[in-house]
């Protein structure tokens, strides 16, 4: 009886394992965001002359942070997130002779994501709060964050974006008007979601690319009095260049 028994139980255990499904594993591939800055239909690049309420324009700088890039999965109704990126810096300031380049865009590249049929994207414009609250010196050489130009001591805040220029409001080419933009603080914080089907495939490199139009930069600002944000008392204007980087200037092609 004890020999019955006991072949019971193994035949038991052998059945149990032997009928588990074979682990499956999902593929990768890698994605690449590619950011391309305009003004209008052009290329956007520093030193050249725009056109900007009939004033001639010329760009400094123009550059901010990224963080909490994911991939949208509906799985049942419930959203589904892939990591892309926690927090990168983009660098659209392209000197005349890098024109290739600015074409080209600036390209962040995410390694290893799974594969599969998404339907959608989030980005985030800034540095997420967590990550404010610490400062450049607390990071290596390479990281994003480690980036002294971009802090800022007396906000206790990253400078989330620079948005720079001159104009040129005598029409004498001396380009003396200046504007200088720069954005931080928990409360600059955006938010973005873009509705689109993305499809990855193993192996191949997917890229997704957006736009991002300086010249809309500037809606409900008046450049001509409105012309920097270096103070904690200037977050109106702050929220403003904000809220024009995300609803305005980007897009999604």
């Amino acid at each position: 009886m004890k020999k019955l028994i006991t072949i019971f139980l193994f035949i038991s255990f052998f059945t149990h394992f032997s009928c588990e499904p074979e682990p499956t594993f999902e593929g990768t591939t890698d994605v690449e965001l590619v950011f391309k800055g305009t003004y209008g239909e052009e290329a956007l690049m520093i030193n050249k002359d725009y056109s900007f309420n009939n004033f001639p324009m010329r760009f400094d700088q123009f550059n901010f942070y990224i963080a909490n890039v994911v991939l949208i999965k509906e799985i049942g109704g419930n959203p589904e997130e892939t990591e892309l990126v926690d927090v990168d810096f983009v660098e659209l300031s392209y000197k005349p002779n890098e024109a290739t380049d600015a074409e080209r865009g600036f390209i962040v590249t995410a390694k290893n994501i799974p594969v599969g049929d998404y339907s959608g994207i989030k980005i985030n414009f800034g540095v997420p709060v967590d990550l404010n609250k610490t400062s450049w010196e607390d990071y290596g050489s390479g990281h994003p964050l480690r980036n002294d130009t971009h802090y800022w001591s007396a906000w206790d805040s990253y400078i989330f974006s620079k948005t720079e220029a001159r104009l040129d409001v005598d029409n004498d080419g001396s380009f003396s008007h200046k504007i200088s933009y720069h954005t931080g603080s928990d409360e600059a914080y955006r938010t973005n979601f873009f509705a689109k089907n993305i499809v990855l495939e193993e192996e191949v490199v997917s890229q997704i690319t957006f736009s991002v139009d300086a010249r809309n930069m500037f809606e409900n600002i008046d450049v001509l009095t409105e012309t920097g944000t270096h103070n904690i008392s200037d977050m109106d204007l702050v929220n403003k260049v904000m809220d024009n980087l995300n609803n305005s200037a980007l897009d999604i092609e």
